[in-house]
């Protein structure tokens, strides 16, 4: 029985979109109106001048830090709920890409986005994923601006270098960018332990020392 190519095509790509949503790395969740962090997150970056070492970013296009403070921008941006200190907005075009040392876990806090704003997570196995609107956004946000959420990422066994904030329109507002707190590797417990275990003895020694000389 012959299949027709169109038929193809479309199994084809029903194979793929099933076979994306199986290997989708990125675990979305969220806390609402919440400008605080959750126990064990860090900042990184707040676009108030806190840059954490290992953290850089690059922009194009249209890409601006306002001041919450001022409030909305009709037509440009609004801030997030609650947030009057700096924070930033891609433009309709722009985008804003964060590299990061590898990492398990990223934090934003951002208010609205829409359908047209988007989040790419780079992976440091050269492979991606693209969230989008709702996708990236836990669920709809309903276009209101008095919503905020702080949004987390997880990332499974994948660890993730980059991440690049875009938007086709005006415009997608974010501030507070966090991660978990670093946790030694084994190999550095292991160090540090030594290290400890050395201390201790040369204070032994010492006391033995001085010891025997007032002896």
């Amino acid at each position: 029985m012959k299949i027709s190519l169109k038929a193809a095509a479309l199994a084809a790509l029903a194979a793929s979109a099933i076979a994306g949503s199986a290997n989708a790395a990125v675990n979305v969740s969220y806390t609402s109106d919440n400008l605080s962090l959750p126990a064990g997150q860090v900042m990184v970056w707040d676009f108030d001048g806190l840059q954490a070492a290992g953290y850089s970013t690059a922009t194009s296009g249209a890409v601006n830090i306002y001041n919450g403070a001022d409030g909305l921008m009709s037509g440009i941006s609004a801030p997030p709920p609650g947030d009057l200190s700096n924070y930033v907005a891609v433009l309709g075009g722009g985008s804003l890409t964060l590299t990061t040392p590898a990492i398990k876990l990223l934090s934003v806090y951002m208010g609205s986005p829409d359908a047209y704003n988007s989040i790419r997570f780079n992976f440091s196995d050269n492979t991606s994923e693209l969230l989008s609107g709702t996708q990236l956004a836990g669920g709809a946000f309903g276009g209101d601006q008095s919503i905020g959420r702080r949004m987390t990422y997880t990332f499974g066994d994948k660890t993730v270098t980059s991440v690049v904030f875009a938007s086709s329109q005006n415009s997608f507002e974010f501030d507070n960018i966090a991660t978990v707190s670093a946790v030694p590797e084994p190999a550095t417990w292991a160090m540090m332990i030594m290290g400890f275990g050395l201390a201790g003895s040369a204070v032994r020694n010492s006391r033995r020392k001085t010891a025997a000389a007032f002896a």
